[in-house]
C-alpha cells in the first residue's frame, strides 16, 4: 500500500512539473513576448525586427526560455555530420508524400517547413516543423516535391539543399496541398526565365545570381555580437512583409536562424527597395496573430500556422493578408 502511494504521488509530481513546462511555452502572444520595433536588424534590402521572450514574474529585462536545454541542432548541421538518416517510404509501395527519418546524434533534431533534401526519386520539401528526438526509432515527416517532373525508380542518397523562399513556404505552410506548391514553382522559374524540363525548383534556387552571401555574413555576425536570446523575427523587404518566424525557445529560434536567413533571402526580388515599412504598419500586422489567442487562431488559419511538439508550440509563422 505505501509502495503505491509513493508511486502515486511520484506520478502526480511528474505530472505537475511537465504541466507547468507545458505551460510556460504554450502561448506566444503580447502577454508572453516583446517585439522590438524600434531596434531592427537592416542589410541592404533585408530588415529584421527581433522578438523576444517577456521576463514574467522576474527581474526586467527579456527571458533566455530553452525548451531543450541547449541539445538541439538544425537538421542542417545534421545532415553534414551524417547523424540523420532519410530514406524513400517504399514498404507496401512508393509514397511520395512522406519521409522516414532516423536521428544517429545524442541530440534532438530540428527541421523546418521549407527545408529541402535533394536527390531521392524526387526532391522534396519539409511540410511541417518537427522534432526529431534522439534516438534510432523511425520518425516519418510529411514532404512536397519540388521537382515534378522527375521519378528515379532507384532512389539517390538524399543531401540538404537549403530552405524554399517565403512564396513557395507560404504554400507548403497555409495551403498545405501539392498542386498549389507546384504553381507557386512553376511561377517562380517563369519570373526568373528558369524554366526546365522536370521543373526543378532548386535549378533556379541554386542559381547564385540571385543569392547575395553578404547578407548572410551579415546577419550570422549581428546574432554573434547579440545575446542570441530571441523568440524570433519579423523579416521585411521594401515595403513588404516576408514573414513572421516565433519559436517556443530561444534554442530552437537560434538553431532556426541561418536557414530562416537564407529562405529571406531567396524571397528577395530585384524590385524591392531598402526597407520602409513603418513601425505602425508592423504593429498593425502583428496585432492580427499576437493580440491574444482567439485573434491569433482566427488570423493563422488563412495567414500561417502554429506548429507542436508533444502538445507545446515549437514554432509560430505568420503571413502578412495585404
Amino acid at each position: 500500500m505505501l509502495k503505491l502511494l509513493l508511486n502515486f504521488k511520484w506520478y502526480c509530481l511528474v505530472t505537475v512539473i511537465f504541466f507547468c513546462h507545458a505551460q510556460s511555452f504554450a502561448q506566444l502572444t503580447y502577454n508572453e513576448l516583446s517585439v522590438q520595433y524600434d531596434s531592427p536588424w537592416t542589410y541592404k534590402k533585408l530588415q529584421l525586427i527581433p522578438i523576444r521572450f517577456k521576463n514574467i514574474g522576474g527581474d526586467t529585462g527579456y527571458a533566455n526560455k530553452q525548451m531543450f536545454n541547449g541539445k538541439i541542432t538544425s537538421f542542417d548541421d545534421a545532415m553534414r555530420r551524417r547523424k540523420i538518416i532519410v530514406k524513400e517510404m517504399s514498404e507496401g509501395g512508393a509514397d511520395v508524400s512522406t519521409l522516414m527519418i532516423k536521428n544517429r546524434s545524442n541530440e534532438n533534431i530540428m527541421l523546418m517547413s521549407g527545408e529541402m533534401v535533394e536527390g531521392g526519386k524526387q526532391d522534396r520539401a519539409f511540410g511541417e516543423t518537427a522534432i526529431i528526438p534522439k534516438g534510432r526509432r523511425k520518425n516519418y515527416v510529411q514532404v512536397f516535391c519540388v521537382e515534378k517532373g522527375r521519378w528515379d525508380n532507384k532512389a539517390k542518397s538524399f543531401r540538404h539543399a537549403g530552405t524554399a523562399d517565403a512564396g513557395v513556404r507560404k504554400q507548403i505552410d497555409v495551403s498545405k496541398r501539392q498542386s498549389k506548391v507546384w504553381k507557386q514553382i512553376d511561377s517562380e522559374l517563369s519570373e526568373k526565365n528558369k524554366k526546365n524540363q522536370t521543373s526543378a525548383y532548386l535549378k533556379a534556387y541554386n542559381d547564385s545570381t540571385y543569392f547575395d552571401t553578404s547578407y548572410l555574413h551579415y546577419f550570422i555576425e549581428k546574432m554573434k555580437s547579440s545575446d542570441s536570446a530571441y523568440a524570433g523575427f519579423i523579416a521585411i523587404t521594401g515595403n513588404r512583409i516576408i514573414r513572421a518566424d516565433i519559436f517556443g525557445g530561444t534554442d530552437l529560434c537560434l538553431a532556426a536562424y541561418i536557414e530562416n536567413i537564407k529562405s529571406y533571402v531567396h524571397t528577395l526580388k530585384p524590385a524591392d527597395g531598402i526597407p520602409s515599412k513603418s513601425k505602425e504598419a508592423i504593429k498593425g500586422f502583428t496585432d492580427k496573430f499576437l493580440k491574444d489567442k482567439t485573434t491569433q487562431k482566427q488570423y493563422l488559419v488563412k495567414n500561417g500556422r502554429i506548429y507542436y511538439n508533444d502538445g507545446v508550440i515549437i514554432q509560430l509563422v505568420a503571413y502578412d493578408d495585404e
